[in-house]
């Protein structure tokens, strides 16, 4: 087993909440695995086709939009709450 190096810089809390990834074919929406301060881990059951920047839109508890711009640090499959989605790491940058 490889020994990975822990980058992350701020602690990542459990917390889903609804989001809505923009993208040229039209919004796909989505939830959040885990959110810190500076990024979220992003989980969809299709596979969203993004650049490296992109738009979400996240639903705060209250029901309030916020719209974020992200950078995204890694995706690929993984599984969660016993189903398979496609995950985004996701670093927030605006």
């Amino acid at each position: 087993m490889k020994n990975r190096i822990e980058r992350r810089r701020h602690l990542r809390i459990p917390l889903i909440l609804p989001v809505s990834l923009r993208t040229p074919q039209g919004a796909i929406k989505g939830k959040t695995g885990n959110i810190s301060v500076s990024g979220a881990l992003l989980l969809f059951l299709k596979t969203p086709e993004i650049d490296n920047t992109f738009q979400i839109t996240l639903k705060s508890p209250e029901n309030h939009d916020m719209p974020v711009t992200c950078e995204k640090a890694w995706s690929g499959s993984m599984i969660a709450e016993e189903s398979v989605f496609n995950g985004i790491g996701a670093y927030f940058t605006k």
